[in-house]
């Protein structure tokens, strides 16, 4: 007997050919819920408060192709820092920037970019 779960709804069948889908962003930016949320004033209302700067900061640039996105975990915590990375100036999980807490959208973003040299 086969008990229908939030991963498996009725009449879904796991062995269907998967697909993918085009995005219109080229960048994802990820910072870590977990090492911001040991901070005061980095994590409120469910959402980290460099997330919220990072987009304003590059909407305020007329940047739209890049996604701000929070993780759970990229599971390199360090004292006193939040782990961010940026899928377009380092290969996926090689480079991630440990910024400290209060640090500016502005040098988020500068940092990023030095990954890239």
């Amino acid at each position: 007997m086969r008990f229908n779960t939030l991963f498996h709804p009725q009449g879904s069948d796991p062995n269907a050919p998967m697909e993918t889908v085009q995005s219109d962003w080229e960048e994802a930016i990820l910072v870590c819920t977990k090492c911001a949320s040991k901070f005061r004033g980095e994590f409120f209302n469910g959402r980290t408060r460099l997330r919220s700067e990072l987009k304003d900061t590059l909407r305020s640039e007329g940047v739209r192709n890049v996604r701000v996105m929070e993780v759970s975990c990229l599971d390199v915590c360090e004292r006193d820092k939040i782990a961010i990375t940026s899928t377009r100036f380092s290969k996926m999980g090689r480079a991630i920037l440990l910024v400290p807490p209060g640090v500016s959208a502005e040098r988020v973003l500068k940092g990023l970019n030095d990954l890239k040299s």
